[in-house]
């Protein structure tokens, strides 16, 4: 028989796993090589996956499972006979070790019940373990149902009647309770409910392991960009030379590659038993994604390679080339992977003043976070005066950094956003 087994591609040298989030072809059908077959999200994107041959399909991993690569999710059949006889058989032999099962667990129980446990002083309800496991998934009261076994002893049937049975009398009183139903629903209303796998879970679980892997702590400051927001507005003016309006986002980055020159382990990761401090710095920069209703929007990490070697408007014009590829779903594994430091910024977002601490982008052991800059009185040159000031926060590993090296960070990173002349110099 001409079987061939379909596995879950590894489709980014950092992918460990993935979920299929849909199937877009049904069980048993012909595919043709090509054909789209499954929509699978990994940890950074959404990937389509494309039939590497023609067939007839057997699905195998369930929607909504995350498995590790390389793990069977299908499988592919030259003809039709050949599947019907390959998931056919698979289906019986699985009837026949559950019907096995039954028995013999059935039969176990009723040759250990004592005289005692049968005696009208014992309250028990006699039933075989499988029966109790019924009932007890099922939510039902065992005391209500007749058993057809030795000695008056409740079976796998019994329940499975009772059940049948509770179905059918809840199916003929619903259109009685059902306008109560609703105005109990329409009191207690619940606005929404979001099913908490695919990239929602994903996230979710790389903040935890982030959280759990790392000895990170965050340090927060103000930044006084007045004489920075001068110069962008120069840049701002240039918008038509330039081709591009250049965003504050892009001199953040220019400041941080400065910062990471004069203190290279901040441009590092983890790797196994290894600290990698690399000489080039690949930006991660946290992307919001809209979602298709105000609940289900989440977050990427896009990667800006090179970015020491770029000025400010290349950078910015590299950017947000990549922000659009990621929003847009044209994202390619090298967008997504290889970061060395991150940028999260929520300027324009969060209220003017506001400072966070976001999570590491692990194995990364360095995060810039920013927020919308505020304008306020502060002492400068000795008198006081209204100043932009930004609001900045170093999230770094404790297990790559200590606080001297950090602090040197914080003062390099703090120095170039204040002095923009040290970064474009």
């Amino acid at each position: 028989m001409a079987k061939t087994d379909y596995v879950m591609p590894k489709l980014a040298m950092a992918m460990s796993e993935g979920t299929v989030n849909e199937w877009l072809v049904k069980d048993g059908e012909k595919v043709v090589k090509g054909q789209e077959l499954a929509s699978v999200e990994t940890e950074k994107v959404v990937y389509d996956l494309e039939s590497p041959q023609e067939g007839y399909f057997h699905i195998i991993m369930a929607e909504g499972e995350t498995i590790n690569v390389d793990t069977i999710i299908g499988e592919f059949f030259d003809t039709k006979e050949e599947l019907k006889k390959a998931t056919g058989a698979t289906s019986n032999a699985c009837a026949a070790v559950e019907a096995v099962i039954s028995i013999a667990q059935e039969n176990a129980q009723a040759s250990t019940n004592t005289q005692g446990e049968n005696s009208p002083a014992n309250s028990r309800v006699i039933a075989s373990p499988l029966a109790k496991k019924i009932a007890k998934d099922n939510h039902l009261n065992l005391s209500l149902v007749t058993g057809s076994g030795p000695k008056g002893r409740i079976v796998k049937k019994d329940v499975l009647a009772a059940i049948e049975n509770t179905i059918t009398t809840t199916a003929q009183i619903a259109p009685l309770i059902a306008p109560q139903a609703s105005k109990i629903a329409s009191e207690q209303s619940e606005r929404a409910r979001i099913p908490f796998k695919g990239m929602r879970k994903t996230i979710a679980d790389r903040m935890k392991q982030s959280l759990q892997t790392t000895a990170q702590l965050s340090s927060l400051w103000d930044s006084d960009i007045s004489a920075l927001k001068a110069v962008r507005a120069n840049f701002v003016a240039r918008e038509a030379q330039f081709e591009t309006k250049v965003s504050m986002n892009a001199f953040i980055i220019k400041a941080m590659c400065y910062a990471i020159k004069q203190v290279p382990i901040a441009n590092a990761c983890v790797k196994g038993n290894e600290i990698v401090v690399y000489n080039t710095v690949n930006m991660g920069i946290a992307i919001s994604l809209e979602g298709n209703s105000e609940f289900d929007g989440s977050l990427m990490v896009g990667v800006l390679r090179n970015a020491e070697s770029m000025g400010v408007v290349e950078i910015d014009i590299a950017m947000k080339a990549l922000v659009s590829r990621v929003r847009n779903g044209n994202a390619t594994a090298e967008d997504m992977t290889g970061s060395t430091i991150t940028l999260s910024s929520t300027a324009g977002i969060a209220p003017a003043g506001t400072k966070t601490t976001p999570v590491l982008n692990t194995p990364n052991a360095v995060l810039i976070g920013t927020s919308t800059a505020l304008d306020k009185p502060v002492v400068h040159q000795g008198e006081i005066a209204v100043r932009t000031m930004m609001p900045v926060s170093l999230t770094f590993d404790h297990c790559v950094l200590d606080g001297e090296p950090a602090a040197r960070f914080m003062k390099a990173l703090n120095d170039a956003l204040e002095n923009p002349e040290l970064m474009l110099a």
